[in-house]
């Protein structure tokens, strides 16, 4: 519908993702029929930005440059000792994980971490009983503070680390 079309323009306009000129020229182009209803721009006048951003996907994840959201998030995890180490990443993951595909695979990587950790968190409390737990315990704590800065760096560079020792109880592959 046209009136759909140009509220479209007038959003992408307000967001930044078109300037002035390019909302003029796009609006002309409804207006004089170059752009049927539901069609995408063509991306010949736009840049491949621009044209992106007609077809709904910003390029961004809450406002940020994706690579640098998903390093944040790994790096959430730091955060371990206060609550917020196992909340801040659940709710990052929470709220990226519809904007983004790689959002939603570094939160369920994330996420099987932080239950693996918990599982053996668990399991090395209860053999402190008969003292081999205390030193899987040291373990566990520096791979907290280890994994994470890795996943972080590997995220920084586009890519998607499995953590060792990591239980899968979510596929991130399966997104």
């Amino acid at each position: 519908m046209l009136s759909d079309e140009l509220e479209r323009l007038q959003q992408m306009r307000n967001s930044g993702a078109l300037s002035e000129e390019e909302f003029q020229r796009a609006k002309q182009q409804v207006l004089n029929g170059g752009m049927s209803s539901g069609q995408p721009f063509s991306g010949q006048q736009f840049s491949s930005a621009d044209a992106s951003a007609v077809n709904g996907v910003t390029g961004t994840v809450c406002g940020m440059e994706p690579k640098m959201w998903l390093t944040l998030m790994h790096l959430s995890q730091l955060l371990t000792w206060t609550v917020l180490g196992i909340v801040a990443p659940i709710i990052m993951w929470v709220v990226s994980k519809d904007e983004s595909r790689d959002a939603n695979r570094h939160g369920l990587m994330i996420l099987n971490w932080l239950l693996s950790s918990l599982v053996y968190g668990l399991i090395s409390g209860i053999l402190c009983l008969v003292a081999i737990g205390i030193p899987m315990l040291f373990v566990l704590i520096a791979l907290n503070v280890i994994f994470p800065i890795i996943g972080a760096i590997q995220a920084s560079s586009g890519k998607l680390w499995q953590y060792p020792l990591t239980i899968r109880f979510f596929n991130p592959d399966a997104v």
